[in-house]
């Protein structure tokens, strides 16, 4: 299931902005891209950053990815298992999984711990 503009702008300010720490932030909409590429940007310093919502793609060309959800416990049920909606790399050292619990349906961001960038 694809992901709106408006859902990602919503679950966006769960998180904080990598250089002023606010959660306040846009999608640019002329930057949408038919592959699901699109520019986040943080409304008080403009920090931009790159959201990426086409999932399906992902998860066939990252073997380890499915294995991950698997493990990844729900904050509010505490089950585990979820659906990953979208990801955001917010900064080099930090990847960002915005995911759906399959058991309660919370969601909920989760940090990445599979894409350390050198």
């Amino acid at each position: 299931m694809a992901v709106t503009v408006e859902q990602v702008e919503s679950r966006l300010s769960t998180v904080r902005c990598a250089i002023c720490k606010t959660s306040r932030f846009t999608i640019d909409r002329r930057t949408m891209q038919p592959d699901g590429e699109w520019k986040g940007a943080c409304l008080k310093c403009r920090y931009s950053f790159p959201v990426h919502t086409d999932m399906e793609f992902y998860q066939r060309t990252q073997p380890d990815i499915p294995y991950r959800l698997k493990e990844i416990t729900c904050p509010a049920c505490e089950h585990r298992g979820v659906e990953l909606d979208f990801r955001i790399a917010m900064s080099v050292r930090e990847a960002i999984y915005f995911v759906t619990c399959k058991a309660c349906g919370h969601q909920f961001p989760e940090q990445s711990s599979l894409e350390a960038f050198e």
